[in-house]
Formats: structure tokens, C-alpha cells, sequence
């Protein structure tokens, strides 16, 4: 008997292909406050140990960060930043057996503020506004200026270069510093990449 590879069979016909599962409606999202560096550890814990004790309850974490650039000695650094340091956000279907867990565990301290009688969900307006900060700070960098108002500087590249002048505001969003440099007698404001200024 031959048979025919394109021929549909009943096993075939049978295949489902699974839907993803839904998010738990009644999910809400809490604070936890955990010991400042162990941010990670207790989102871990919180992702896997309880979610696996109370399966479909525990929904995501959220721990807000955002990029920060500095220079120093002519290079460039980056590193992460908390917003939040020593707050993990939690998706939570709440119970007084899963705030007793969350309470026990170690390297948290409980939900604030004062970690008594049922934790208080965030409001939805306060974690848009929260989700909101976090994809800004995926966007762009916020540059750490070393520099100060009034502080003394010199431009050591562009058109500007060799000036010395005096800082008169820093944009740390744009990364940009304005310069006040006396020309020809005359003050003049200049706004300047902070990658072209140096300390005198």
C-alpha cells in the first residue's frame, strides 16, 4: 500500500496548537521593599520559589532603571541606575497566606510604609506613570555632569577650542553645558557638548 505524504491523517487533523495563557484579571500591582542591593535576588525569589507555590498569582516584577553616562580621565562610562533603589514591583492576585510568605522572606522588610494590615495596591495611574519613566530610560541616557554653575572650564575641541569660560547652566538630559566666554570685551553664552569641556 502506498501511502500519500500530503495526505491529512486523523493525528493531524487533532493537533492544537496551545493559546498563550491570559493574564490573571485580578492582578494588582504591589511595593515590596527589600534590603538596598538584593533588589534582584528578591525578584528572583518572587518569580520563582512563591510563583511556583501559588501558581497563576504571582504575575511580573519590575525593578526601574535607567542608564547613567560619565566621564572621567577622558573616558566614557555607563552604568545602570535604580529609580527605585530597594523596591521591587510585584503583580499580585493578594492573600494573607502570600503577604505572610512575602513578609518571611529574607532580605525584605516588608511592604511599605509601615508593613502592617493589608498591603495597599498601586493605583493604575501611579504605574503608568512609574512604566513611563522606565521606557524613557530605555530611550536615552542620563548623563552625570561633573562640572558646576559658575565653575571655571576650558573647551579643548570644536570651534571653541582653548576657550576658557564660565559655566553658567548644565542640560544633564542633552549632556550639553553653557559656556559664558568674554570675547572682544562682550559676554557671550555658548551651549557646549560636555564630551569638549575640561576642568581648569
Amino acid at each position: 500500500m502506498t501511502v500519500d505524504p500530503f495526505e491529512k491523517n486523523d493525528s493531524d487533523a487533532a493537533e492544537v496548537v496551545a493559546e498563550p495563557e491570559e493574564e490573571n484579571v485580578n492582578f494588582k500591582w504591589y511595593v515590596v521593599h527589600s534590603f538596598s542591593g538584593y533588589e534582584q535576588r528578591v525578584a528572583k525569589f518572587l518569580e520563582g520559589q512563591l510563583l511556583r507555590r501559588y501558581p497563576g498569582r504571582i504575575g511580573k516584577t519590575l525593578i526601574p532603571t535607567e542608564e547613567i553616562t560619565h566621564r572621567k580621565n577622558g573616558k566614557e562610562y555607563t552604568r545602570e541606575k535604580k529609580l527605585y533603589p530597594g523596591y521591587v514591583f510585584v503583580q499580585l492576585e493578594i492573600s494573607d497566606e502570600i503577604i505572610m510568605d512575602i513578609r518571611a522572606m529574607s532580605n525584605v522588610s516588608g511592604f511599605p510604609p509601615m508593613n502592617r494590615g493589608k498591603p495597599v495596591p498601586l493605583t493604575s495611574l501611579d504605574m503608568k506613570r512609574i512604566q513611563g519613566q522606565t521606557t524613557g530610560a530605555a530611550d536615552k541616557k542620563v548623563v552625570r555632569i561633573q562640572f558646576k554653575v559658575g565653575q571655571t572650564v576650558r573647551v579643548t575641541d570644536g570651534p571653541f577650542r582653548n576657550f576658557t569660560g564660565i559655566v553658567e547652566s548644565i542640560n544633564a538630559e542633552r549632556g550639553k553645558v553653557k559656556i559664558i566666554f568674554t570675547i572682544f570685551g562682550r559676554k557671550a553664552p555658548v551651549e557646549i557638548d560636555y564630551k569638549q569641556v575640561r576642568m581648569v
